[in-house]
């Protein structure tokens, strides 16, 4: 199911990564706003993680997170079962 057809919708947002100052990630909104997404300890220290930021952001692509807690979501913009 994809998320914007869950209950979950509303907590989800659209964001492109502008750039990287470590350990946030600042990100633009579907409403043009700059915030900074959070990361993980877990991220922090993945160098593939860094490495698919990196890539998402150089080719532009628009990424969900959620509103509330400003994380990136992990399984994208499929709902998965540990999405709550």
């Amino acid at each position: 199911m994809l998320i914007y057809d869950s209950e979950y919708a509303e907590t989800v947002g659209t964001c492109q990564i502008k750039s990287i100052q470590f350990p946030k990630i600042i990100v633009q909104t579907e409403n043009n706003e700059s915030i900074a997404i959070n990361t993980t300890k877990q991220q922090q220290t993945d160098v593939v993680f860094w490495k698919s930021i990196s890539d998402i952001m150089n080719a532009e692509i628009w990424i969900p997170y959620n509103k509330v807690t400003y994380f990136l979501l992990q399984q994208d913009w499929i709902l998965d079962s540990s999405f709550a």
